[in-house]
This record gives C-alpha cells, structure tokens and sequence, in this order.
C-alpha cells in the first residue's frame, strides 16, 4: 500500500518502486512515469480512468489474469514507452489497442508471450525500439517484424525457432540487432535487408550463421546484456 501522502500528491511526475495493484491514483492524474507494477490473478487493472499523463509504463502481470488486457492502456494516448511482462500461462496480445498510442516508441514484450500479429506495422508505425522474449514463440517473428518502418533497434531473447529470415528490404531502418541465447541456428538476410544495420550482438548463440556482409559488424559499443531482467522481484 502506498501512503497517503503519495496517494493524493498533486503534481507527483514519476513513481518508481515495486507495487501490487491496485492502490489510490484519483488524486495521479500528473503522473508521467509508473513502474514496476503487479497485476495478480482476475485484478482489473485500467490505468486509462485517471493515469491519461503517462508516458512511461512497466507492468508484470499473471498470464491467467482475466482483468487484464491491452484496452485500456491503449486509451493512454502521450504513452511513449511500455514494458510488459507476462508470467503464468502464455498470453497473445493482439497489440492492436496499441494503435491509438501514436506516441509509442518502445515496447518490451517478455516472458509467457506467444506469437506475434502479422500486421504489427499497422498497429506500431512509429515504434522505434522493441524486445521480445519468444521462449514460448513457435514462429519466426521476422515475417511480422522487417515492416516496422521506423524500427531503429530490435531485442530477441531465447527464442526456439531454428531460423530467422529477412527478406529483401526487410527492416529498412533497423540500425542495432541484439540475439541473445535460445535455439536459433540461422540468420538469414537476403540482399536488401537491414541496409543500414551497424551494430550486431550474438550472446550465448555463437553457433549461428550470418551472411558473410554481416561478419564485420561490430557488436554495440556499451551494450548492456543485463538489462534483460531489469524487474526487482
């Protein structure tokens, strides 16, 4: 529980801590930055009712949760980065409430998350960072991801398919590739894709092929590999 005196603060900007929902936001509505929430089993969590300031959102929530979905933080219009992490059973975001969040840029995706909507430009047109933990991903997401038009860095973590494949053209702003660990054997780019990739990070999958164009990128100068597992519970 939070005290009072968070709880009706007026002007409070950010609140950064480890807290279960639901707890008083009436009194929130300047709030910008709201991290590290935990949304347990069938708790109805709309932070669109009195959170419409918030530009920065981290969630955790059951898989199993019925109360939760995508809705009402799509309702969240200034939103413009959201990490969300899913445990329990494996959860299929449309993504599609997404849309209405114009201001979107990044948008983490990890743990029980299952396959990726086909038409991700649509929803995510100006989405310039995202990470995906596709443990639980049977496809290979590339197919959805390469039409981000804006997509500037891209995160995959431990994901089971054997092969990723872009296509000619595929990825046309994507500057930083990061594949960390999971059962990928190939990566494939054909001519035209990725054009303007510059930094590229293998971790734990050093058996991978590359094309021979892609051998002399250097991995990112500064690249934070622990940032995978940035939630303190």
């Amino acid at each position: 529980m939070l005290p009072d005196e968070i709880c009706n603060a007026k002007q409070l900007r950010h609140l950064i801590g480890c807290f279960k929902w639901p707890f008083p936001v009436e009194s929130l509505t300047n709030l910008q930055t709201l991290n590290y929430i935990v949304v347990n089993d069938r708790m109805e969590f709309n932070p669109s009712r009195d959170l419409i300031n918030l530009r920065e959102l981290r969630v955790s929530f059951n898989g199993e949760s019925k109360g939760f979905t995508l809705d009402s933080i799509g309702r969240l219009r200034n939103l413009r980065t959201l990490y969300l992490v899913s445990r329990g059973t494996v959860w299929n975001p449309t993504l599609q409430p997404l849309s209405q969040c114009q201001h979107l840029l990044q948008l983490k995706l990890h743990k029980k998350i299952g396959n990726l909507p086909t038409e991700m430009h649509k929803f995510l047109p100006n989405l310039k960072y995202l990470s995906l933990e596709g443990s639980e991903m049977e496809e290979d997401p590339m197919p959805s991801l390469e039409k981000l038009p804006k997509l500037t860095i891209l995160d995959l973590w431990n994901y089971t398919v054997y092969k990723f494949a872009c296509t000619a053209g595929g990825f046309p702003q994507l500057e930083i590739l990061f594949i960390y660990g999971g059962d990928v054997k190939e990566l494939q780019v054909d001519e035209g894709g990725m054009p303007l990739l510059r930094g590229l990070g293998l971790y734990f999958c050093d058996k991978v092929s590359i094309p021979e164009r892609l051998r002399s990128i250097p991995v990112p100068k500064n690249w934070d590999v622990t940032r995978y597992d940035e939630w303190p519970y």
